[in-house]
């Protein structure tokens, strides 16, 4: 019986376990795969020897507290891989950790194959890191065609087709609960991240925005997301109502759906907004000696990915001190105001989603591992 060890790390990085393990089984039902998952790799298949919440973790100096719980779970992940010996190890996203892994893995001489899905970015920061894969991993699943190239240029064996949410968004539809709550109305939808590093940084700057945006006759509607832990969702929702808004705990990008426009945290959701076709305001906030260590280390100019794509400014950026309730609100009042601003911003859009591919990329994934092993 073939094995596969998958691990992964945080709410995003669950999502894609879940998608490439149902693929996985749909090929080759008996394979047996566990590893570190959240509630989407367990619901499709895997079995969770540890829970991804144990690398929930953001930010450079709130990482230091954590180095030796981090390497007990390394230790005790490797132990586990060698001792199992699956024929393969799927390290998702969470660079940080799972270079370190890998690494940990070849010394102990696992022969496995060894494949990174969604590698780390380092076409932005940490070019140096292209030697650790080249090293260590047999394969690389990156989630955009720039991204392939670059590592194809630096001798990486890399595969790509397309990004996931392609295939993911192609249908979403708008429930009835969902229009029975809040159709016709002028919905900005609010996104203040998935982890708890996000909210600490961004809800306040987002209640505030919901504020303004509620005096001029708009209805903010605060995204929870589902993968959030009992804990957290209860806090962001209890916060949320507190401030006398509404909020919407299905799938976030239903919420975008439905909106006229997006402000929220720079991750994913930029991705998923350009793929509905949805103008965001992405900001993003950080203590002020993060943001100077990172200011050093990246090497591109842009955080968001439409941007990154399409090489424009599609989205405004607001950055630390820049990310303030009356930036927000004004961008997104520049956007819905103005006809000629509109119509340039949403062709630059369908520009991006062009260049996103346009297979379903998780069985691209698991028939790319199947062959490998």
């Amino acid at each position: 019986m073939k094995k596969i060890f998958v691990s992964c790390g945080e709410v995003s990085g669950d999502i894609y376990a879940g998608d490439f393990i149902k693929e996985i089984l749909k090929i080759n039902p008996e394979i047996k795969i566990s590893g570190m998952l959240g509630p989407n790799g367990e619901k499709s298949g895997g079995q969770v020897l540890w829970s991804y919440e144990e690398l929930k973790l953001m930010g450079i100096l709130e990482i230091i507290p954590a180095i030796p719980k981090i390497f007990r779970l390394k230790s005790a992940i490797t132990s586990e891989i060698i001792k199992s010996n699956p024929d393969a190890v799927v390290l998702i996203d969470s660079p940080d950790f799972h270079l370190m892994l890998a690494k940990s893995l070849r010394k102990k001489n696992y022969s496995g194959k060894i494949i990174s899905l969604i590698p780390p970015t380092v076409w932005a920061w940490r070019a140096g890191r292209v030697k650790n894969l080249k090293r260590d991993f047999d394969l690389c699943l990156p989630l955009f065609y720039f991204e392939h190239k670059f590592l194809i240029n630096h001798g990486v064996n890399s595969k790509w087709k397309a990004h996931p949410l392609v295939h993911d968004l192609k249908d979403v539809k708008i429930s009835e609960e969902f229009s029975k709550r809040f159709g016709g109305s002028k919905i900005i939808a609010l996104m203040p991240g998935s982890r708890h590093y996000d909210i600490k940084f961004h809800l306040e700057i987002l209640i505030g925005a919901a504020k303004l945006l509620r005096e001029k006759n708009y209805l903010p509607v605060f995204s929870i997301a589902p993968g959030l832990s009992k804990n957290l969702a209860e806090e962001l929702k209890e916060r949320v109502k507190n401030a006398g808004f509404e909020f919407w705990d299905g799938e976030g990008r239903e919420l975008m759906s439905a909106s006229l426009a997006v402000a929220g945290v720079s991750g994913t959701v930029a991705v998923e907004a350009m793929l509905l076709n949805r103008f965001m305001v992405v900001i993003y906030n950080m203590k002020k000696i993060n943001y100077a260590i990172l200011k050093h280390l990246v090497h591109v100019k842009n955080i968001s990915v439409p941007n990154l794509l399409t090489e424009k400014q599609v989205y405004p950026e607001l950055l630390c001190e820049k990310a303030t309730p009356e930036n927000i609100v004004s961008e997104l009042e520049n956007y819905l105001n103005s006809p000629e601003q509109k119509n340039l911003i949403d062709s630059s859009l369908r520009e991006g989603v062009k260049l996103m591919g346009g297979c379903n990329a998780a069985e691209f994934w698991a028939q790319s591992v199947i062959n490998l092993i």
